[in-house]
């Protein structure tokens, strides 16, 4: 079983040996925390058992260890300017067996490990066979992206930012394709807001679409723009009619 609130006393201790008045690693901390919350809460409504639920739970609070030392030593929290901060989670919590400080059993640690690696993925690893490992994959890549789309509000954009960028015609043909955006492709402030909204096609799970909705997410961080172009305000515009009538069609399939 996992106990929980041991796993977060040495989450605790672990990250307090980083600069937590860095604003970068607070921010990580929430998200952490955040993100174990909403695995939680997803797994709840998959009618798990209580210990597939605190291990959901816990690949939450773990999927971005690697990112305290990620900044720490790169200053950066982009992976292709330094290193790639899955791979890094998986190895300091292979090293020394150190994941035993957070469960004592060994069952789960092949799921833990692939869905940390896979979490920030473009998309899953191929060759995952495991109907159970694939699940809580699954789960923490909703939980990621449905506090970065929090985030999205809450701290990258925070104030309403005025706009004269416009958005490519790659972005926006992948949008409509119901792509995610690739970040070599999110150029503009613009294009990196419509990269995190693209994040609705990759999710995976009703709750998910649910909380997007009941938190009016896609609203919301579109709101923060005023754009000055009249075509680019058209074209986003356009994108945000797209993105709720998306997420709308996938709640509706539930009923």
């Amino acid at each position: 079983m996992v106990d929980l609130e041991n796993a977060k006393k040495e989450f605790k201790k672990y990250i307090s040996n980083y600069d937590i008045n860095n604003p970068n690693i607070e921010r990580k901390i929430g998200h952490s925390y955040r993100v174990a919350k909403i695995s939680r809460k997803i797994s709840e409504t998959l009618n798990l058992e209580k210990e597939e639920r605190e291990v959901a739970e816990l690949i939450g609070l773990l999927h971005d260890i690697g990112r305290f030392e990620q900044q720490t030593i790169y200053k950066t929290y982009e992976d292709i300017e330094s290193i790639g901060h899955g791979e890094l989670g998986v190895k300091i919590l292979k090293e020394k067996e150190y994941i035993r400080k957070y469960i004592k059993n060994n069952q789960y640690d092949e799921i833990i490990n692939k869905a940390i690696f896979n979490h920030n993925k473009y998309k899953i690893e191929q060759g995952i066979k495991n109907q159970k490992t694939l699940m809580f994959c699954k789960i923490i890549r909703d939980s990621d992206k449905l506090d970065i789309l929090y985030e999205a509000i809450e701290i990258f954009w925070k104030n309403k930012t005025k706009i004269k960028d416009g958005i490519s015609k790659k972005v926006l043909e992948d949008f409509k394709a119901e792509k995610p955006i690739l970040n070599q492709d999110k150029i503009t402030q613009l294009e990196k807001a419509i990269g995190i909204i693209s994040f609705i096609y990759d999710i995976n799970y009703i709750e998910s679409f649910k909380i997007i909705k009941e938190n009016d997410y896609i609203n919301k961080i579109m709101d923060k723009f005023e754009i000055e172009n009249n075509k680019v305000r058209e074209e986003f515009e356009e994108i945000r009619i797209i993105a709720n009538k998306y997420i709308e069609n996938k709640i509706q399939k539930e009923r």
